[in-house]
């Protein structure tokens, strides 16, 4: 039986987050003032009246949104109701374990509340390196969290993974830092210079390691500077992207980019790009999709980003309490 009455309170993406399920992937404070996770009991015909729209079937999930409600269920993990950018509610299936709980909540579950909030959500990563927040576009297996851990390992800052929050403040890009931590591969872990076997799975039946990337200090809002979309070839190279293409590869790399017209979203999705393509530089990289190139990659960014610093008089990454 899960209980309401063991509350903790984390911060992530900017929110104070009061949950009655354990979540050590973020970062224990805050005050609860944000948004409120809760076990609940979440039938067809309570999400009926919360949600109001069909079901829509995906693989191994049926999903239903709305303009301020999306609910999930996963009949092996549990059905997950967001409301307003405020609440998560979770009745899990009967077999489901608390810790398996996890991945559902710091996904999809978090990819929802920040779109509810009006974020531009978008799957990537993003790194501080020198001096410069950059973000790291790609479709699935290109090797952004890869790349993220060993830019980490080098001595840079996380500032999230997988999912990148973007919003406008001043005529500024913002994002905002989320776990302090990167899902790998057991490859991937070696790349980065960790080690598989010392490390923990996300989940017991997701092969990904957990891999550790706490920061020195606490990071508030943090500009963003660079955008970076990766590609495949047999050299590295690095080469300005028009706003065309990046804005086709930031509509293609959104998160829950196929729900935009039922969150009621599409048109401040459009605006959003349409600002970050005209407000932040973006680039191609190219490079082999092969692990024992990935320090030259390394070396090739670390060069490119201090040269934007150098040439556009960048100082220091802005940190915002915002």
């Amino acid at each position: 039986m899960f209980s309401n009455f063991n509350r903790s309170t984390y911060v992530a993406y900017g929110m104070n987050i009061d949950s009655s399920i354990w979540m050590p992937d973020l970062i224990p404070g805050g005050d609860g003032s944000d948004v409120t996770v809760r076990f609940g009991t979440l039938t067809d015909d309570y999400l009926d009246d919360i949600v109001r729209t069909p079901f829509i079937d995906t693989p191994g999930c049926r999903v239903r949104v709305s303009e301020h409600a999306m609910s999930f269920d996963w009949p092996i993990i549990g059905r997950f109701l967001i409301t307003e950018g405020r609440t998560v509610v979770v009745e899990p299936a009967p077999s489901t374990l608390e810790e398996d709980l996890l991945p559902f909540l710091t996904g999809p579950a978090m990819i929802a509340l920040l779109h509810q909030r009006g974020y531009l959500v978008l799957h990537a990563s993003c790194v501080v390196v020198n001096g410069i927040a950059a973000a790291f576009l790609g479709a699935k297996g290109f090797g952004k969290s890869t790349l993220a851990a060993c830019l980490y390992s080098r001595g840079h800052s996380l500032i999230s993974d997988d999912i990148v929050p973007v919003y406008f403040a001043g005529g500024t890009a913002w994002t905002l830092p989320g776990y302090p931590r990167i899902k790998l591969y057991p490859d991937s872990v070696v790349a980065a210079g960790g080690d598989p076997d010392r490390l923990p799975f996300i989940h017991r039946s997701i092969e990904k390691h957990s891999f550790s990337c706490p920061n020195d200090r606490s990071l508030g809002a943090v500009e963003l500077g660079a955008i970076y979309i990766l590609d495949k070839d047999d050299t590295t190279t690095i080469e300005e992207l028009d706003r065309a293409r990046t804005f086709v590869e930031l509509i293609t790399n959104t998160h829950a980019g196929h729900h935009l017209v039922r969150l009621n979203a599409q048109e401040r999705h459009f605006h959003q790009c349409q600002k970050l393509v005209c407000g932040v530089p973006s680039f191609r990289i190219s490079r082999p999709h092969d692990f024992s190139t990935i320090d030259e990659v390394c070396s090739r960014l670390e060069r490119h980003l201090l040269g934007q610093k150098h040439a556009k008089k960048i100082g220091e990454p802005i940190f915002s309490d915002i």
